[in-house]
Parts: C-alpha cells; structure tokens; sequence
C-alpha cells in the first residue's frame, strides 16, 4: 500500500518522547507530479500499519465489552499546506519527514491532547492519526512552471497576443488611426484569458482539489480498509472463527472520529461515502413510502463505527447541511453520532479564493448559493444584521449559545425550530445577510419549492461562529495580548466591504490575524475542537463543571447565581445522584457553557439531538428519527 507512516513523536534525536495517547504521522506517497519518480526505501525501523492495528488491538483487550471508550481521531489538513520541504513526502526517514510543515502542526497537536486534563485521561483507548495528502504550497517557483508546462496554442495565444497588443499601442500613438483599437482589445482580450488559466495554476488551488479527491481520499479509504482487515485477522489469528471475530468487534467497536479543515473536510466527506455500504437496508428509501425516512448505520466496515465530525472552516459547499436533493454529502453526513462546525465570516481564503474559484464550476445560477460552509454564520433574535447601520439588540448579548438562551432547546423536539433558522452568510450587495433555507430564499427553481425534503439534516450540527472570537494569544509577527482571533481590533460583524478590505490587507501582508487557521491559536477553541474530538459532548461539559473561568482564560468571575449552581452540582454524592439530578446536573454545566462561549464573543447553535441524548438522557436512536423527520 503507498502510504507511510511516521511516529509523531520521534525527535530529532531519534529519541521518543514520553507518550500517553500516542500519535502517527499517515503520508500519502503521491507526488506533486505524475511524473516525478516515487523512490521508497525499505527502513525496518519506522512503524507500520501493522503497529497501529496491533497497538488498536491491545487496547481492545484491557476494555469492557460493548465500551465505547477506544477510538481513533484523524486530522485532516486543507489546501496550501506544507512547507518549503513538502516534497518530502516520500522519504523513507522518519528525521527528514520532519522537514515537512504538516508534520510540526500535527506534532504540536498530538503534544497538546496529551497535556489536556481530560483527553489525557483517555490514553489507553484513543489514538491519534495526522493524514498528509499531497498538497502543495504556493511558490513563486510555480509562476515558471506554469510557463513551462503551458499547451503549445496556449503559448501562441498568450505570446501573440501580447505582441500584438503591444506593437498596436506602439502603432496607434505613432499613427493616430482608430484601426488599431480594434487590435489592442483582441490582444488584451487573448492575452487575459491566458494569464487568469496561469494564475489559477500558481494559486494550485485546482491542483489541490484534483489531488485531495483523487489521491487524499483514496489513501484514506484504503488505510481504513487495511486498519479494518488487519483487526480481524488479529482475532483469527487467535483460532477465533469468523463468526467469533465478527461478534467480537460489536462488542468492541473502534469509534473514528475526523477533524478536518478546509479541503481535508472534502477528503474526510468523500471518504466516508465510499466507505459507506450502500447496500445497507437502513439507508435505502421506500419508492413506495414517500414518508419513509433513511436510517443510515454509523458502522463502518467489520470493525468501525463513525464518531464525531469536526468540520473547520470546511471548503464544501454551504448546501452541504441543508436536506434539498443537490446535497451530495448528507449521506455521509448523518451517518456521524455526534457533528460540529467552526465557521467566521472574515474568512478571506474560503470567500474570495474557493468562491472566485469555484464560480465556473459549481452548478448554481445565483452566487448566494456558491458560497462555502466555512462563511456561514449564527443571528440570534437580538441581532438584526444590517449592512447600512449595524443594528443591534441592546436588551441581551448575541453571544453564548443562542437557541438555549431563547428556550428554543427545551421546546419538545416536534415543535423545535430547525437550525437554519438560526444560521445566514454576509452578501455585501444586501441589506440582508442571505438565510440558508432554501424555502425562504428569494431566487427558488419549481422543483425546489414544489418537492420539499423532511430530513433535518442541519438540526444534527452544533454551530460556532468565530467571527468575533476574542482570545488572548500571540500570533507570529504581534504581541501577546487580547485580540480578536478572525478579524480586526474594532471591526464588528457584518462586514462591510472597507472592512474586508482592511482584513484582506492584513492577512495578505502577514498573516495576521489567521482568517483560515485561527481556530488552532485559540486556547479555548483548540480545548473546544480537541475535546469535542476526542471524548465528546457530554464529557466536555461534565468537565467544565471542575473547569475555573481562569483555566480557558477569562479573568472575570462567574456571577454569583452560576457560582452558586456550579457549588451544588459539584457536591452531589456520585452514587446517590437521581437522573432528575444527572439532568440538572448537565444543565448547570450548558449554562456555564454559554457564559464561556459569551465571554469569549462566539455566537453557539446547539444541535437539539445534543440536547436531548447529552443532556436530557434520552435513547440515541428515538432523538434522531424524531429530528430527521421533523416539519419544521
């Protein structure tokens, strides 16, 4: 198999560093270039596939059965990534795989989850997977490649036309005749069309998406494959029948759980497509039945059952939550037990260059609809967006969880407003910012308003919107302060197009503030995603309850009515507590929640099947056929 695999946690020095949930480097040995040569050595001493399948199966063994402790989390980076050295990718070195950037960015990641208080208490079930994909970086070096490798009549036109455009100007002052008009727009017409087929190269965005969905997936598809295969023979290889190895693995199913930012959101959807059975009877409609909803399993394979979904700043399209019949990934979508966006409206990479890019290719006749799921935002009742004014409600915050603060959470499930709702992008030219419902938007074909979808697809999601994240770091080129992570000091949601402007600056200039990548700066959005990731909801909140307002950074006190509930729910006696007290309980613990979430500017949608299943108690299976087929 052409993957390679590298420990995360090999330094230099060729010396491991101390390890609790241990951490691999996963390399797709596709290169750059379909021509460039793939010359792997054999090295005896960096791990293998096998490591990980025999670590996964030790693990299996010190578990209860039917525990849903042992998992695996795969992060999955997006386009533009790598390094001056990203060709390395096929080196047969676990010292010079170092060279590449991915390979830092997951090593600082792997160390961070085995620093964190709760994740580290899960280190004899949890393994960590970072996946490179052979992306490339933008050079200047691109520029003469993209000349060199130019079709022979493209050549012709770009030169020619260049020639022609010139020596008419030339002409036209000399001669002051109007004839040579006509030849200065064709050569600049023919000469344009060329340089923008050359940008796109050097940009290799292109480059990227073909790679990421034709070389990234696969890989991941077959490393899955092999993980799934090498689990069984370890329990046939123990005189277990087939029959025995099957039943074994239902009893100890490995959870699989993806992070996945920007383009890696792509590669980890599309994978789990073709990893999905599409044989299976719960996926299957009714002809017959036009009421008849999907149940689609989340196991996948013999051995794996699909986790949590962190989608970071995703680069897929922003129908891609919706339940319409253009949605190509709510197969795979709801297949996750548990699935959350990170999304801010100042994301330049996604709004300019993925939407600029895609515009020719995505097959929707207004540009509402073109933009991508990274650019989506939360409004709440108190915030009416107004690009004129920048109206809003001054009774309450819009930040914190705002569909718990409105008590549209505690409405029976039925009766719960669907999240979309809840949920707009920024269109500069609008008054209005653009809602994702496809049956309140203003441009609408007969097929979609007549034919209407029942699946909630966008009420399975929990939604944080970074726009306004305030968080203190220290960014490459500034000082350690408060800053906001996504936009400008003073800059406020929505922007305007001065606004962006400003940020587009700024960003271009040093990076900074990270408009892509800020999420990952963040101390309280990296213990969002990374315990999200890897112990879930449920958890999470249960340990904020131990958590300090200090220990996520915020200096002010929790008000005295939260301290107060906080002190209960801490004391209760762990063997005597009443499930009407586990309620309360979690409760308490959503509250303080939204006051973090509040404190630190993020605008929170919270996934009713979150609710009812993390909060409330309620059976997985009842919660989800009840928000798939809502009305509403």
């Amino acid at each position: 198999m052409d993957i390679l695999v590298d420990n995360l946690f090999i330094e230099p020095t060729n010396a491991p560093a101390p390890q609790g949930i241990p951490g691999y480097l996963i390399r797709s040995t596709a290169r750059a270039n379909v021509e460039d040569l793939q010359d792997i050595k054999e090295d005896n001493t960096r791990p293998t596939i096998q490591t990980i399948i025999d670590l996964l199966y030790t693990k299996s063994k010190k578990l209860p059965k039917n525990s849903e402790e042992l998992g695996i989390v795969i992060a999955i980076h997006g386009y533009n990534t790598g390094g001056a050295d990203s060709d390395l990718t096929t080196s047969p070195v676990s010292n010079e795989a170092i060279a590449d950037g991915i390979w830092k960015n997951y090593q600082k990641l792997c160390k961070y989850i085995n620093s964190d208080a709760l994740i580290s208490q899960k280190s004899d079930s949890l393994v960590f997977l970072g996946y490179r994909w052979p992306s490339e970086t933008i050079k200047v070096q691109n520029i003469t490649t993209s000349l060199s490798t130019l079709p022979f009549l493209l050549k012709v036109l770009l030169w020619g036309s260049l020639i022609v455009a010139i020596a008419s100007v030339l002409l036209f002052f000399w001669l002051s005749s109007p004839i040579f008009v006509a030849p200065i727009i064709l050569g600049t017409f023919g000469f344009g069309i060329v340089f923008s087929l050359i940008i796109l190269r050097v940009i290799v965005y292109f480059r990227d998406s073909y790679r990421a969905i034709n070389y990234g997936v696969h890989d991941l598809v077959e490393l899955i494959r092999q993980l799934d295969k090498g689990l069984m023979e370890c329990c046939l290889q123990e005189d277990q029948s087939e029959d025995k190895a099957q039943t074994y693995w239902k009893e100890h199913p490995i959870k699989l759980s993806f992070i996945g930012h920007s383009l890696g959101s792509q590669v980890t959807t599309q994978a789990v497509r073709i990893l999905s059975d599409v044989f299976d009877s719960n996926s299957v409609g009714n002809i017959n039945d036009k009421k008849a909803g999907k149940r689609p399993s989340s196991r996948i394979g013999q051995v794996f059952s699909l986790g949590r979904l962190i989608l970071i700043a995703p680069d897929i399209p922003a129908l891609a939550i919706t339940s319409g019949r253009s949605n190509f990934l709510r197969s795979s979508l709801r297949r996750f037990e548990e699935a959350y966006l990170f999304s801010n409206e100042g994301d330049l990479a996604l709004r300019l260059a993925s939407t600029a890019a895609n515009y020719f290719s995505f097959p929707a006749k207004t540009r509402t609809q073109g933009y991508r799921l990274g650019n989506v935002t939360v409004r709440s009742n108190s915030y009416h967006s107004s690009k004129l004014n920048k109206v809003r409600g001054q009774s309450e915050s819009k930040y914190g969880i705002v569909n718990w603060k409105d008590r549209n959470l505690c409405k029976p499930l039925d009766e719960i407003n669907s999240l979309l709702d809840y949920l707009e992008i920024n269109v500069l030219n609008k008054v209005q910012n653009q809602g994702l419902d496809p049956a309140n938007q203003e441009y609408q074909s007969t097929v979609t308003t007549a034919i209407k979808d029942r699946e909630s697809l966008a009420s399975l999601f929990t939604y944080f919107d970074c726009t306004e994240y305030k968080e203190r770091t220290n960014y490459a080129n500034a000082p350690n302060r408060d800053r906001y992570m996504m936009i400008l000091d003073k800059q406020t949601s929505p922007l305007t197009f001065l606004e962006y402007v400003q940020l587009g600056w700024a960003y271009f200039r040093n990076n900074t503030p990270d408009v892509h990548g800020g999420y990952f700066w963040g101390k309280f959005s990296q213990q969002l995603i990374c315990q999200l990731a890897f112990v879930g909801f449920q958890e999470f909140i249960e340990f904020l309850l131990v958590t300090s307002p200090q220990d996520v950074g915020i200096e002010e006190l929790r008000p005295p009515q939260l301290e107060d509930k906080i002190a209960w729910a801490n004391n209760l006696q762990v063997e005597a507590v009443s499930e009407k007290q586990r309620i309360e309980k979690r409760q308490i613990a959503l509250n303080y929640l939204s006051w973090i979430v509040e404190k630190k500017q993020i605008q929170a949608v919270l996934s009713p099947e979150r609710y009812y299943i993390d909060v409330m108690g309620e059976k997985r299976e009842e919660v989800r056929s009840k928000i798939m087929m809502s009305k509403k």
